[in-house]
C-alpha cells in the first residue's frame, strides 16, 4: 500500500554531477503503482505538472527513459520496471528501518544480559522470564548462572547489564535495590527429631552432620558466627556451592543446615522440612546494576517487571 505524507526535496544518491532525490523517486513510485499521473498526483497532493516534472527530472539522472508515452497514456519501459523492482526493495528496507527504530524507542527490540544466582534460578528466574517476554517478545535475554561472590565481577566487567542476587551484597561500583526480603531457615529430613521444634537454635543443632556452603561464601561466615558465638560445635565434614545442592543432600539424609535466605510462598526440596532459624539472619533479594550505568529502557523494564512479579507472588508454589 502506497503510504500518503509529503515528501521533502532529499538528495537520495548522486549519478555523476547528476542529483537523485527522494522528492523524484516518490513520484515515480507513485506512478508506478497508480499507472497514471492524475493518480499520482493526487496520493501525493501535489500538481500534476509537478509530477511528470520530477519524473522527466529522474529520467535525465537516470540516463534512460522509465516510461513511453503516447499521448496522455503513459507505460513503464523495461527500464523503468527493472528500477522500480530496486526502488520497491529499498522502500521495503526503509519500512523496515523505520520499524525497527520504532521498537528501540518502545524497547521492544533488543538483548539484555542477566547474571543470577542458581537459587533464584530454581525459585522465582522461569515465572519472571515468561512475564518479560509477553510484555517484550522481541528481546533475547541471556542468563547467565554464577555463585554469589561473582555476580560482582559479571556486572563490574561489564560482561551483563543486571544482577538478581540474594542479599547482603556490597561492592561501592554496584547499586544493590532490594525487591523481596526473606530470612535464614533450619532444614532436615522429615524424619529428623528436629521435627517437633516450632523454631531451631545453634544448640538445637550441636554435634549435628551440618552441610555448610562452600568456604568462600559470605553467608556461610554469617552462619558460622551465630554457631561460633553459642559456642557450639557441628560435625562439619560437607560442603556444597548452592541452596539447592544443600538441599537435596538434606532430603537424602546427609545431614541438617541452614539456609537463606528462605521467601514466603516458595517451597523447597520435597523431602525436607523447614523451621524458622533463630536468631534470625536477614536477607533478601535484590536488583544489581552498575552506578553509573547509562539509562537503558530495556534494562528499567526488566526491573519493572521482576518487581511486578515478585510482589504479586508468581514463583513456583
Amino acid at each position: 500500500m502506497l503510504m500518503q505524507y509529503r515528501i521533502d526535496d532529499f538528495t537520495l544518491l548522486s549519478i555523476g554531477a547528476t542529483l537523485i532525490t527522494l522528492r523524484q523517486v516518490d513520484a515515480f513510485r507513485a506512478v508506478m503503482m497508480t499507472g497514471t499521473i492524475t493518480g499520482a498526483a493526487e496520493i501525493l497532493e501535489v500538481s500534476q505538472p509537478a509530477i511528470s516534472r520530477l519524473v522527466k527530472d529522474l529520467e535525465r539522472a537516470l540516463g534512460f527513459e522509465l516510461f513511453s508515452r503516447q499521448g496522455r497514456q503513459i507505460n513503464p519501459t523495461i527500464e523503468g520496471r527493472m528500477f522500480f523492482e530496486e526502488v520497491e526493495t529499498a522502500h521495503l528496507g526503509l519500512n523496515q528501518l523505520n520499524q525497527s527504530a520504532i521498537n528501540i524507542r518502545d524497547h521492544k527490540e533488543g538483548s539484555l544480559r542477566i547474571v543470577t544466582i542458581p537459587s533464584v534460578v530454581t525459585m522465582f528466574i522461569g515465572p519472571i522470564l515468561k512475564a518479560f517476554n509477553k510484555e517484550y517478545p522481541l528481546v533475547a535475554v541471556s542468563l547467565e548462572v554464577q555463585p554469589t561472590q561473582r555476580v560482582f565481577e559479571y556486572l563490574t566487567s561489564g560482561q551483563c547489564d543486571l544482577g538478581l542476587s540474594t542479599l547482603p551484597m556490597e561492592n561501592p561500583a554496584v547499586v544493590s535495590q532490594p525487591v523481596l526480603a526473606g530470612q535464614s531457615v533450619c532444614i532436615f529430613p522429615k524424619s529428623h527429631r528436629l521435627r517437633s521444634l516450632k523454631k531451631v537454635t545453634p544448640k538445637d543443632l550441636a554435634d549435628e552432620e551440618f552441610i555448610s556452603y562452600k568456604s568462600d561464601s559470605v553467608y556461610r561466615h554469617r552462619v558460622d558466627q551465630f554457631f561460633a558465638k553459642a559456642k557450639v560445635n557441628r560435625n562439619l565434614r560437607y560442603e556444597a556451592r548452592t541452596t539447592d545442592a544443600i538441599c537435596k543432600l538434606v532430603a537424602a539424609g546427609v545431614g541438617v543446615s541452614v539456609v537463606g535466605p528462605s521467601f514466603a510462598g516458595v517451597k523447597l526440596e520435597a523431602g525436607i522440612e523447614v523451621r524458622p532459624f533463630s536468631p534470625t539472619i536477614h536477607g533478601g533479594l535484590a536488583l544489581l546494576y552498575l552506578r553509573n550505568r547509562g539509562s537503558g529502557r530495556l534494562s528499567d523494564a526488566f526491573c519493572e517487571t521482576v518487581i511486578k512479579t515478585l510482589r504479586e507472588g508468581r514463583g513456583p508454589n
